[in-house]
């Protein structure tokens, strides 16, 4: 059995792997999405996420790539365009792990 406490950091290729064709946001009122409350806790709990995060269920975008395999939910964090990308696996129905995004510093963006 896996050791489910320690959340999985996604290298940056296992990352760019989910990102199939285009990213479609998704309305997160419209569309029902996989339960990361559970996740979410024990990023909490290894210090990824701040208890604000957790608490308020910040969740800033949600999107899913092309072939509807995968989404990528992203937290809010305490910097300023950085977030925590949850990847979820919709066929399996589980989170595959997170990855540190900095849109500032990897795409240049501004959110």
């Amino acid at each position: 059995m896996k050791n489910r406490k320690a959340p999985k950091l996604l290298s940056e290729k296992k990352y760019n792997s989910t990102m199939i064709g285009k990213l479609e946001e998704i309305t997160i009122k419209e569309v029902p999405y996989f339960n990361i409350w559970p996740y979410v806790s024990r990023l909490k709990s290894t210090k990824i996420i701040s208890k604000k995060i957790k608490d308020n269920e910040l969740v800033h975008k949600v999107y899913r790539n092309s072939t509807e395999e995968f989404e990528h939910i992203l937290l809010s964090t305490e910097k300023e365009n950085n977030f925590v990308a949850i990847v979820v696996d919709r066929n399996k129905k589980k989170v595959i792990g997170y990855y540190l995004l900095d849109l500032k510093g990897e795409y240049n963006l501004v959110a």
